[in-house]
């Protein structure tokens, strides 16, 4: 997990922070960003930087066979 804090000023409120859970996945990706409280968010970023070398193999292995079952190429209306 990833913590900015002491961000501006919040009107009537805390200093802006972050926290910023970090997951698994195949690209640098921001997959969800919540304000639990008044100037306080939390988000979720998939990365292959915290993949362990089995599961990004895994997780690419499961790209390949949904790219392939994709029809390449496709007739426009």
């Amino acid at each position: 997990m990833m913590v900015f804090s002491n961000g501006d000023k919040c009107w009537n409120g805390p200093d802006r922070s972050m926290k910023v859970k970090l997951r698994c996945g195949l690209k640098n990706e921001l997959t969800d960003v919540d304000e639990p409280s008044r100037c306080e968010y939390v988000a979720l970023l998939a990365t292959p930087a915290v993949c362990l070398e089995d599961k990004l193999k895994e997780l690419q292995h499961k790209l390949d066979l949904l790219n392939k079952e994709q029809p390449q190429e496709h007739d426009e209306l």
